[in-house]
């Protein structure tokens, strides 16, 4: 797979396009390598609708890192029920006992960092083979780190990742819910916009950044799923 050539092909087709569009023309281009993730955030879920519509037989990765708020994960089952689409959930294959001795107790306190790798990266990792096409609920505006989001790129680990709600506002994902009357986490009528694990995600003061909420008092702002960078290695070493 030449990932450049078919990233330098696709992305101006993709570009401007709605995204059922964006997911139909993945779909015909590569859909033997297509996965998706999602934590059933709001954008998550008007990205699912859309999968539902023109891809439902596509596997969809819930990472469990244990750490989910009981709001999240009651979403998922009623999201499985009704919808009837292909969400499986994966979480770190290492025994507890192994992760305690790399990251030590309460990681996410003492380097969160380190918590999300083995918990939430390398998960993914796991999942993946150099060929893989990952779809994402990324946008422009969640983030100044997402601000060049492109409908198809080439990730920092190397993989295609697209992207269909890449140029989608906040605003026009609450529209999209509303009219469809589409089902979401209760945290976000708490001022919650991002949700992540309980121990790292707090509320928002009105008017706030959409992702100050996560890992507040600290400079980190990606769990790094979603990074534009070469991975950093870890030391598997206990």
């Amino acid at each position: 797979m030449n990932k450049q050539a078919i990233v330098s092909k696709l992305n101006p087709i993709m570009e401007g396009e709605n995204p059922g569009e964006i997911i139909d023309i993945a779909r015909q281009e590569l859909s033997e390598n297509l996965m998706m993730t999602t934590a059933f955030g709001y954008s998550g879920i008007v990205l699912l609708n859309f999968v539902k519509a023109a891809f439902p037989d596509i596997p969809i990765y819930f990472i469990d890192t244990g750490y989910h708020f009981e709001e999240t994960l009651k979403l998922r089952l009623k999201i499985m029920d009704e919808w009837k689409i292909n969400i499986q959930m994966v979480s770190t294959s290492r025994p507890k006992a192994e992760l305690v001795g790399l990251m030590g107790e309460k990681a996410y306190n003492t380097d969160p960092d380190m918590c999300c790798h083995y918990r939430k990266v390398e998960p993914l990792q796991n999942l993946m083979n150099d060929d893989t096409v990952w779809l994402s609920a990324t946008r422009r505006d969640q983030a100044i780190t997402r601000k060049n989001t492109q409908p198809i790129e080439i990730d920092g680990r190397g993989q295609i990742k697209i992207s269909p709600l890449y140029n989608w506002t906040s605003e026009a994902c609450w529209t999209y819910i509303r009219k469809y009357d589409l089902p979401y986490n209760p945290l976000h009528d708490q001022f919650y916009p991002s949700i992540g694990c309980y121990p790292c995600t707090n509320p928002i003061d009105e008017g706030g950044d959409e992702r100050s909420g996560r890992w507040s008092g600290s400079d980190k702002v990606e769990c790094g799923l979603h990074i534009t960078a070469p991975l950093e290695k870890h030391d598997d070493t206990i």
